[in-house]
C-alpha cells in the first residue's frame, strides 16, 4: 500500500522537529500516569488491608468481650446472693463462693465481700488472708476506684494491676445495696469484688496468640479508652499507625490497637501493572492523545464506583461489627444467667442451703428466658416484615379496646419503675381499619420504650383522638429527657439506640421503632415522632378511620 506525499510530509514533520519534545512530554506523562494510578489506588489498598485486619481481629474481639462478660456474671451472682441475705455467714459465703468459682472460668482468681467497705469475706482464703480487714476508705490506691463504683452503681473494672499473690489481674467491683422496703432501705451494704487473671483472659480469648501475625496492644486503663495508656502488648504500637477496635466492658471500654508486623504496604499490588500501562502509554503516545479524554472519563467513573463500593463495604462492616457487639451482649447475658443458675441448682444436693433460693433462681431464669425470647421475636418480626411475609388482616375494631389491652399488660411494670401511666379515654367509641395484632404490637413497643427511657418520676400519656380527615390518631407521649432532632431518623434504623455501646443502661437490640414503622407502613398508617432534648417525646400512629 502506497503512502501519499501529503501524509509522508506530515509524518516527517512530526518525527523530525517535534519528536524530542513530544518524547519528553510522553515520558513525563507516563511517569505521571503511573504515579497518579498508584496514588488513586493506595487509599483503596490501605482500606482493603485495614478491613482484612479488622475482620481477622473481630472474632477475637467478640470472644474477649464474651469471656469477660462470662467472668463478670459470677460477680453479679454473688452480689445478688448478698442482697437477698445481707447477714451472710462465713460458712454460707464459702459455700456460695465455692459454687460460683467452681462453675466459673479458669480466669477467676478469687471473690471478696467488703461489708461497710471493709473486706470481711475472701474466697479462697488461702493466700489471701492479708486482705481481710482492709478498709477501702483508708487505702488511697484503691479508694478512687471504689468511689467510682459507688457513684455509678454499676460494675466497674479496674486494672490491670500487679497482684500480691503473683501475676496480673483485673478487679471488677459492684455495689451491693440492701433491698428496698419492706425488707431493707436500699442503702449501701458494701462492695463485692472479683479478681480476674488478665493473662489467662487474653489467652482464653485468643488475643495473645494473634501476636505472631500482628503488632498488637490494648489501651484503656481502668476501662477508660480516653487515657490512651497501653495496658498490654506493643508499647510502641503508635509508631505503626494502628487501626482501632473497641472492646466493650461493663462500665467502660478498651481499644485493641493493631498493625501488620511488616507495616502497611508502601506500594499497591497493582504497581507492576501500572508500570506496564506507563510503557504502553509511551509506546502508543499518539493514539493515546486522541482517546485520552474518553479514557480519563472512564477512569474517573471507575474510580468513583470503586470508592463508593469501598464506602458501602466499610459501612456494612461497621454495621456488622456494631450488631455483633450488641447481639453478643444481649444474647449472652440472659443465657449466662439461665445456664449459671441452672448449673448452680443442678449441682446442689437436695438438702443444700442453695435450694432455699430455688424459687428466686427459677424466677431469674424465667425472666432471662422471656427477655431472650423478646429479642429473638423482634429479630424474627423484622425479618418477616422485610421479606413481606407478614400477613396483615385489616378489620374494623374499637381502638380503645386495643389500647387498654396493651396498657393493662404493662401497668405493674410502670408502677414498679415509678412512672405515672395515664390513659385518656375518648368520649365516643372510635373505630379504625387496621390489623388489630399489629396495632397492639406497636403500642407495646412504644410503651416499652417509654418504660426504658422516660426515667423515674416521668409521666406517660396514651390517648385516642376522634377520626379527622379519614384518620384515627393514637398518641403516646412522655415527659422524659427527649430525643435530639437530628437523631430521630437515625433511631428508626435497625440496631440503633440513643446511648452509646459503652454507656447504655437498657437492654434490647434497637429494633422496636423499626418494627413499629414497618408495621405502620404495611397498614398504610402514619408513624411520626416529635421530640427535643428536655421536652419529652410524642409518637403518633395515624390509622385509617372506619369506612362509612
Amino acid at each position: 500500500m502506497s503512502t501519499s506525499p501529503r501524509r509522508a510530509v506530515s509524518a516527517r514533520q512530526f518525527v523530525q522537529p517535534q519528536f524530542g519534545q513530544r518524547l519528553v512530554i510522553g515520558v513525563i506523562l507516563s511517569v505521571a500516569l503511573v504515579a497518579l494510578l498508584e496514588v488513586m489506588s493506595r487509599s483503596g489498598s490501605r482500606a482493603d488491608v485495614e478491613a482484612r485486619v479488622k475482620e481477622s481481629l473481630n472474632a477475637t474481639r467478640v470472644e474477649l468481650q464474651s469471656a469477660l462478660s462470662q467472668d463478670v456474671q459470677v460477680l453479679r451472682g454473688l452480689a445478688g446472693y448478698v442482697r437477698s441475705k445481707p447477714e451472710v455467714t462465713e460458712a454460707e459465703f464459702r459455700l456460695i463462693a465455692g459454687d460460683l468459682v467452681a462453675g466459673a472460668s479458669s480466669s477467676v482468681r478469687n471473690l471478696a465481700l467488703a461489708r461497710d467497705l471493709v473486706i470481711s469475706h475472701v474466697y479462697p482464703l488461702v493466700g489471701n488472708e492479708a486482705a481481710l480487714g482492709l478498709d477501702y476508705r483508708a487505702t488511697p490506691e484503691q479508694w478512687a476506684a471504689v468511689e467510682r463504683v459507688l457513684a455509678s452503681d454499676q460494675i466497674i473494672i479496674a486494672g490491670p494491676v500487679t497482684l500480691a499473690q503473683g501475676g496480673v489481674g483485673l478487679i471488677a467491683r459492684h455495689t451491693v445495696r440492701r433491698r428496698k422496703p419492706p425488707v431493707d432501705d436500699g442503702s449501701v451494704w458494701g462492695i463485692a469484688s472479683i479478681v480476674i487473671d488478665f493473662e489467662d483472659l487474653l489467652e482464653r480469648s485468643g488475643l495473645s496468640g494473634m501476636t505472631t501475625d500482628y503488632r498488637l496492644a490494648l489501651s484503656g486503663r481502668d476501662g477508660d479508652p480516653g487515657t490512651g495508656d497501653v495496658i498490654w502488648g506493643d508499647q510502641s504500637i503508635s509508631t505503626g499507625d494502628p487501626v482501632e477496635l473497641d472492646v466493650i466492658l461493663p462500665g467502660g471500654a478498651w481499644k485493641i490497637l493493631v498493625a501488620p508486623k511488616e507495616g502497611w504496604p508502601l506500594l499497591t499490588r497493582y504497581f507492576p501493572y501500572f508500570l506496564v500501562a506507563g510503557l504502553v502509554f509511551l509506546t502508543i503516545y499518539i493514539l493515546v492523545i486522541v482517546v485520552r479524554g474518553r479514557i480519563a472519563r472512564e477512569r474517573s467513573q471507575a474510580r468513583r464506583e470503586l470508592l463508593e463500593a469501598l464506602r458501602r463495604a466499610e459501612a456494612a462492616s461497621a454495621a456488622k461489627s456494631s450488631f455483633m457487639a450488641v447481639i453478643s451482649h444481649e444474647l449472652r447475658t440472659p443465657l449466662n444467667a439461665i445456664i449459671g443458675f441452672g448449673s448452680l441448682l443442678e449441682s446442689q444436693p437436695p438438702d443444700s442451703p442453695v435450694w432455699k433460693r430455688a424459687p428466686e433462681y427459677a424466677s431469674d431464669i424465667r425472666r432471662s428466658g422471656e427477655f431472650l425470647l423478646s429479642i429473638i421475636n423482634d429479630i424474627l418480626d423484622l425479618s418477616r416484615i422485610e421479606s413481606r411475609a407478614q400477613d396483615l388482616d385489616l378489620v374494623e375494631f374499637n381502638v380503645f379496646e386495643v389500647v387498654e389491652s396493651a396498657v393493662g399488660r404493662m401497668r405493674i411494670q410502670f408502677r414498679e419503675a415509678d412512672l405515672d401511666l395515664i390513659v385518656e379515654k375518648p368520649k365516643d367509641l372510635v373505630f379504625a381499619l387496621a390489623d388489630r395484632r399489629a396495632v397492639e404490637q406497636i403500642l407495646s413497643n412504644l410503651l416499652s420504650n417509654a418504660l426504658k427511657y422516660a426515667g423515674s418520676g416521668a409521666q406517660v400519656v396514651v390517648s385516642v383522638a376522634p377520626p379527622e380527615q379519614g384518620r384515627v390518631c393514637v398518641t403516646v407521649s412522655d415527659t422524659g429527657p427527649g430525643i435530639p432532632a437530628d437523631m430521630i431518623d437515625e433511631i428508626m434504623e435497625p440496631f440503633v439506640q440513643l446511648s452509646s455501646s459503652y454507656t447504655r443502661q437498657v437492654g434490647g437490640v434497637g429494633l422496636g421503632l423499626t418494627i413499629c414503622q414497618s408495621l405502620a407502613q404495611a397498614m398504610e398508617a402514619g408513624f411520626t415522632i416529635e421530640s427535643a432534648p428536655g421536652a419529652g417525646a410524642t409518637v403518633r400512629l395515624e390509622l385509617l378511620a372506619e369506612q362509612p
